[in-house]
């Protein structure tokens, strides 16, 4: 057996295993935090370049043999490249530039996204080493009672005024580098002289959530394509060829694509053939051996994505009995919702659920999700309770819930606990052979 193979065997195994309390379909994928997800990479780029963080490192199977002797670490983020969609395309095109990787020696194995699965909690694990729980932003909208509003995390807006405009509570005075209940890489790395240089696509180098995930870094320079992402990514690994150092750079298209196309989508494989063609083009074949030397390599995805077609959506609006025991319409995720239940209307929600859509949904209290371990362990983010709600509903199959008048037109959504938006992919790779 293949080391991928065991290792996503043992994460299939985590569900009734670590999670048994909470009962979860077979079928669902569980956050293994304890040394196979992406917690647990952040965590163990911080010991490599000589930093100290409670989370657990990654198994030492995964990458262990190259941690010895590396002076700097290219870590390589794509939004929304999950595990599942990624074999596809190596198996479909063997001229992929990933090949060239792992001829060399590189590795290629399964890890788990957090829960939820979506871009805010994961990259800002990510950025940190913290699980959802510790850091606590624990989904794409969320209420934050101190604003006294249901907030989009990406723009920072409240969901009823996010069209009049971006980041209204940082107007409001919220500060982005004291909104997280965690320290982020940089401020984490910063004690032992690792500093950290970011790349990240021009519209996003100034937003509320980079500026929320990404305190400290020394640099912060922004990119249009894939092409020139590379391009910065391996002038700045010469240019500091001499330093300790760590070179962060995120991409977001496959994530994009997927929404407006679907995750299966040939356009999804297409851009994930582009992405790995600049990089061995512009940047692995032009990096110099001095370069090389002691040069860890590490490609992640967030999360991945599952298809999620208008027809699949299963709209509050239609079903008024349930609707009317909430106290205003869910926060969290589509495959993933908090629901905050009317006084003494919780047992009517779940039975709501049980009764008309069970094939649809499975519904977890949320106390019992943040205790058992869903979203992770350790010291539990104080706001955290007051934004799961009361009551979590997990998607099954294709199904999302859906809040607004209008149909929905995203075709490819993540959030979930279902295999294509849990399993995401690590290529970890020693530049200098």
């Amino acid at each position: 057996m293949s080391l991928a193979d065991t290792i996503e065997r043992k994460i299939r195994a985590e569900r009734a295993t670590r999670l048994k309390r909470l009962a979860l379909p077979s079928e669902f994928i569980a956050p293994n935090y304890g040394g196979r997800s992406i917690a647990n990479l952040a965590a163990s780029i911080i010991r490599i370049l000589g930093g100290t963080i409670r989370t657990a490192p990654l198994e030492p199977a995964l990458i262990q043999d190259f941690a010895t002797g590396v002076d700097r670490i290219v870590l390589v983020i794509a939004d929304a490249v999950g595990y599942v969609r990624l074999i596809e395309t190596l198996e479909t095109n063997p001229h992929n530039g990933f090949h060239a990787l792992l001829r060399a020696g590189a590795r290629l194995a399964p890890l788990t996204s957090v829960f939820p699965s979506t871009t805010t909690a994961a990259l800002t694990t990510l950025w940190s080493g913290y699980t959802p729980a510790e850091h606590g932003l624990v989904g794409y909208q969320l209420f934050l009672r101190d604003y006294g509003a249901r907030t989009e995390m990406i723009g920072f807006s409240p969901v009823a005024t996010k069209e009049l405009g971006s980041e209204q509570l940082l107007a409001a005075g919220l500060e982005p580098d004291k909104f997280l209940a965690a320290p982020s890489l940089p401020q984490t790395l910063a004690p032992v002289g690792a500093p950290v240089y970011h790349f990240i696509e021009e519209p996003y180098v100034e937003s509320a959530l980079a500026r929320v995930q990404i305190r400290g870094a020394r640099e912060t320079r922004g990119f249009v394509s894939s092409s020139d992402m590379w391009v910065a990514l391996r002038e700045h690994v010469e240019a500091h060829r001499a330093e300790r150092a760590l070179f962060v750079a995120y991409w977001s298209a496959a994530d994009s694509i997927a929404h407006r196309y679907g995750a299966s989508s040939e356009t999804v494989v297409a851009e994930i053939n582009n992405l790995a063609f600049s990089g061995e083009r512009e940047f692995l074949r032009r990096l110099s051996p001095a370069a090389r030397a002691g040069t860890l390599f590490l490609f992640v995805a967030d999360h991945g994505q599952i298809d999620t077609p208008p027809h699949a959506a299963v709209c509050l609006r239609d079903h008024p009995r349930l609707r009317d025991r909430l106290l205003m319409d869910f926060t969290g995720d589509p495959r993933a919702a908090y629901l905050y239940c009317r006084n003494g209307e919780v047992e009517a929600v779940r039975e709501y659920f049980k009764t008309h859509l069970a094939d649809e949904f499975v519904v977890v209290e949320a106390r019992s999700a943040l205790e058992g371990g869903l979203f992770g362990s350790g010291d539990i983010a104080p706001e955290v309770k007051h934004r799961l709600g009361d009551l979590i509903v997990l998607a099954r199959g294709n199904s999302f819930l859906w809040d607004r008048a209008e149909e929905s037109k995203m075709l490819g959504r993540h959030g979930g606990l279902a295999a294509e938006e849990m399993l995401v992919p690590l290529i970890a790779a020693r530049l200098d052979g």
